[in-house]
């Protein structure tokens, strides 16, 4: 009987340990925010534009219309088109993160 007792006395403690190191993370995960995002996803956001940049100049640029490439400092239908190739490349990395993180069924 003692055993039984110990026994459910250590579980009560190491799933409130549990508990209690996954309300800390939570906590510092809230106040590491940069803007509203943390950091992890202001890398997401980085690596996005550089990768959706790199696509749109490196081969998409080339073989589009005269009218949807970028020129220079302007505003136009070819930042519509290089903005488009950068989310589609974020909307890729949410994907994948989320897939890489979803728990596997046994």
């Amino acid at each position: 009987m003692n055993i039984a007792l110990a026994s459910g006395t250590l579980q009560r403690l190491v799933s409130f340990h549990s508990f209690r190191a996954r309300r800390e993370q939570r906590t510092l995960a809230k106040q590491k925010k940069i803007l509203g995002a943390t950091p992890r996803r202001w890398l997401e956001y980085l690596v996005a534009i550089l990768l959706g940049n790199a696509i749109y100049y490196k081969s998409l640029w080339r073989h589009l219309p005269e009218s949807l490439q970028h020129q220079g400092f302007q505003t136009d239908m070819g930042s519509l088109v290089d903005l488009l190739v950068c989310v589609a490349v974020y909307g890729l990395i949410r994907l994948g993160s989320s897939l890489y993180r979803r728990p596997k069924s046994e």
